[in-house]
């Protein structure tokens, strides 16, 4: 079964679809191993580990494309795509829209943002006139239905910060009507900067919107819960990439190297390090094709 049809199966099962964020083939690949369904791949992530910059609109479509094919060819499991503003006008975004649906990612999504976009948590970025992004949600849609029917499309909505919740709901149901999958409508309120709603004021706005008929991606605070968010009636929950305890991580590693010389830390608590490791990396499989292709008998060979 094709993984956006996987992707949109899982969209229609009951309860919250719990996707965590990851940012390159080994984090993807860890999400997997725990038992996640599907995987997200982060736009910050990615402009943290993969070009080492903020999230700030300086990625381009080839540079998101190629992680996304990476990362696709490295789980089983479907991927959506932090798909920014589409990195251009209309044609740019059908153009996006094509390419992640030929490296194989399962679904996507399109902010309403002015470029250069920004995580809104970086600043509150000013949003595309109405219909101007109606037209690049057409122009994905478009590219969707011509290269795979079932690629899910969600629309992500950052007009309430500036223009408040009114404009956040027509456009989310003008996006509905023309045919998206998914709303995201982004957590940040009118007038209120860098802070995210409570649980009541969020199932208020999900409930105008059109939930749970109409499946919303949610945010909310960081204190929230998977439970958190099926309560007040969310079909999905996206949390961030591990970044920072990553991160974190790393650098108490690389200190004790450098502080103590030695590779105390290394080999995670609890191991077993390599055992871990070579099933994240897949040795099975190319340990067998070495064994049958590689290490044959001279007349096996023939």
């Amino acid at each position: 079964m094709k993984k956006t049809t996987v992707l949109r199966n899982l969209l229609n099962e009951p309860g919250l679809l719990l996707v965590p964020g990851a940012y390159d083939c080994i984090t993807a690949r860890c999400a997997e191993l725990v038992g996640f369904k599907a995987v997200f791949q982060s736009g910050a992530g990615v402009r943290d580990s993969q070009l080492g910059m903020p999230d700030v609109g300086i990625a381009t479509a080839s540079e998101i494309v190629n992680c996304a094919k990476y990362m696709v060819n490295a789980i089983k499991v479907p991927l959506i795509v932090d798909a920014d503003d589409g990195y251009g006008g209309s044609l740019a975004a059908y153009r996006t829209t094509t390419e992640l649906i030929k490296v194989g990612a399962a679904g996507m999504f399109l902010d309403d943002q002015k470029h250069p976009t920004k995580c809104p948590f970086l600043a509150v970025q000013e949003v595309l006139p109405r219909e101007e992004f109606y037209g690049k949600i057409g122009a994905v849609l478009e590219a969707r239905d011509k290269e795979d029917k079932d690629f899910v499309i969600v629309a992500r909505i950052d007009a309430a910060a500036t223009l408040g919740d009114e404009e956040l709901l027509v456009r989310a149901k003008g996006c509905i009507k023309l045919g998206v999958d998914v709303i995201l409508p982004h957590a940040i309120p009118p007038t209120s900067k860098f802070k995210v709603r409570n649980k009541e004021t969020l199932q208020e706005l999900f409930k105008k919107i059109g939930a749970p008929e109409v499946k919303i991606w949610a945010m909310g605070p960081h204190d929230f819960s998977a439970k958190d968010y099926e309560e007040i009636g969310a079909k999905m929950w996206v949390p961030g990439p591990p970044n920072s305890a990553v991160a974190k991580y790393v650098i108490e590693l690389y200190k004790g190297l450098y502080e103590k010389g030695t590779l105390e830390g290394y080999p995670a608590p609890g191991g077993p390090y390599w055992q871990y490791l070579n099933t994240l990396r897949g040795i099975d499989l190319y340990t067998e094709l070495e064994r049958k292709y590689v290490l044959m008998e001279p007349e096996k060979k023939a």
